[in-house]
């Protein structure tokens, strides 16, 4: 399937209920082996070598955007150190404030381990949460993980050769706050809302240094 396809399609669905028909597209789009060589091309032929429009972080591609939903398709390395294990946010409990589907694109897939709140929201720093039963899913070629927003926490756990999956990322209702994404502990006790600040800082002040002049937001 093609991009443009798969962004049609999904503009004809009601992003809330059809999960069954954008976990089927998803697992079809993910077979295009063109995916990014062609949105390189797309963007170079746009915007130059500027990145601004393309990077989602630093090892993540903006492949497509709009006001409702994002697909991104990230890079997953196996690591030896713990740098490298915290550069791609490794074995991080968190949770998201949108509901994402993701899809295994390439090499053997990073591993998630999962499990759902089950006590009413918000959290509270310090103050570890109900949750249900821990499911493990590696993210190989074709394999669809589903995630709601806000009621999932998990981490990754690196996968054992360079890996890539794509990502769909359903925009939350900015007139709907219940909660915020948060970081966890490995007890699962709430440490801090918002994921991995001082990384994407890191790499937001590194993009400003290669293009100087070029405004970057964080994301």
């Amino acid at each position: 399937m093609k991009l443009e396809t798969f962004v049609a399609r999904l503009s004809t669905y009601d992003l809330q209920r059809d999960k069954t028909h954008i976990i089927e597209d998803l697992r079809q789009l993910a077979t295009n082996r063109s995916l990014l060589s062609d949105h390189l091309h797309a963007t170079i032929q746009q915007d130059g070598f500027a990145t601004h429009n393309s990077l989602y972080n630093i090892y993540a591609f903006v492949l497509y955007s709009n006001d409702l939903f994002t697909l991104r398709m990230g890079f997953w390395s196996p690591v030896d150190t713990y740098d490298e294990s915290e550069t791609f946010i490794y074995d991080l409990n968190h949770s998201h404030d949108f509901e994402m589907y993701a899809v295994g694109y390439s090499g053997d897939g990073y591993t998630t381990v999962i499990r759902e709140i089950l006590d009413d929201l918000p959290l509270q720093t310090g103050k570890t949460p109900r949750l249900g039963k821990e499911r493990i899913i590696k993210l190989a070629p074709g394999k669809v993980l589903y995630m709601p927003a806000l009621t999932a926490i998990h981490k990754q756990v690196a996968p054992q050769s360079m890996s890539a999956s794509l990502s769909l990322l359903i925009h939350p209702e900015t007139s709907i706050k219940v909660d915020e994404a948060w970081c966890f502990d490995e007890h699962y006790m709430p440490l801090y809302p918002g994921i991995a600040a001082q990384e994407t800082a890191l790499f937001t002040q590194t993009l400003s240094l290669l293009n100087p002049g070029q405004p970057y937001a964080a994301q």
